[in-house]
């Protein structure tokens, strides 16, 4: 493989807000290194979103009626409602290009603070747990890796038998756990510079007990030690470490996995040169 099966199109990154329109600087420095053969999404079924939010949300949010459509904390416009739609399809997409090749990435962010109700957390709806939605036949288990702790998906996990979660964070945001969601609070100059690595082991004992069909994997870049929003304290090559793991664990395990490039909040442009660490670490996993 030498190149990252990546959905994503233009429509995911309006210029009107920043914490969408780098994921374009991304797409194109990726790009213009022939990591990624991009796709653009499916245009997106939204009878399939049915039951994954309260009912009164998901018109909210369709018709910009406030204050819900705004929940996520992002101001609701047209562009930013069908960036989410299409984010969304993008994340059905890359799980069946991941079912049926092994590996595939949605170049997405802000899926993991949606909870049942609303958005939070610059997250407008729950792409993770949509998975796990439409394909109820399908064991889902997400591997969470950004700053902030995936409080939504695991509200979900509580709600969904064929969800699972695991967060190792820098910033709890609420995770406590339960049943099948199960929280690791990693700061590396606190805890020792091993310490993902220890946490990442625990997890894996969880993929194996809970025998999931797909993965999941929220890569996010906000536990840089650069990061504004980082108590993390990834180095860069920590999160080498952190991406080659998980991928590792995936191609090692048979486990088709989808990666998120999920959060960032460094300049769009050392965002994109984390991102593509990330890309680099898949594609190294499986060439194998």
């Amino acid at each position: 493989m030498t190149t990252l099966r990546t959905f994503y199109s233009d429509s995911y990154a309006p210029d009107e807000e920043p914490k969408l329109a780098r994921l374009g600087v991304a797409a194109r420095h990726l790009e213009a290194r022939r990591l990624v053969d991009l796709c653009a999404a499916s245009p997106l079924d939204r009878t399939l979103l049915s039951g994954l939010h309260a009912d009164n949300y998901l018109e909210a949010f369709h018709a910009g009626t406030e204050p819900l459509a705004s929940s996520q904390g992002i101001a609701w416009s047209p562009r930013i409602r069908d960036a989410t739609y299409a984010m969304l399809s993008g994340q059905l997409d890359a799980a069946r290009h991941a079912l049926g090749h092994g590996l595939a990435m949605n170049l997405a962010r802000g899926f993991h603070h949606a909870v049942h109700e609303r958005g939070a957390g610059f997250c407008a709806m729950n792409g993770l747990a949509f998975v796990a939605h439409v394909m109820p036949a399908i064991r889902v288990f997400v591997i969470d890796c950004d700053e902030h702790g995936g409080n939504g998906t695991e509200e979900y996990a509580a709600r969904m038998p064929n969800l699972f979660n695991a967060s190792m964070f820098g910033t709890r945001f609420g995770c406590v756990g339960n049943e099948r969601s199960w929280p690791f609070e990693v700061r590396l100059s606190r805890d020792g510079p091993d310490a993902h690595k220890t946490a990442l082991a625990q997890i894996e004992e969880r993929v194996v007990a809970s025998a999931p069909q797909l993965l999941l994997y929220q890569a996010g870049v906000d536990s840089h030690v650069l990061d504004p929003k980082a108590l993390s304290g990834f180095s860069s090559a920590a999160l080498v470490e952190r991406d080659l793991i998980v991928f590792g664990m995936a191609r090692r395990l048979g486990i088709p996995i989808v990666v998120n490039v999920a959060g960032g909040y460094q300049s769009a442009r050392a965002i994109a040169r984390l991102n593509t660490q990330t890309v680099r670490c898949a594609l190294r996993a499986f060439a194998r």
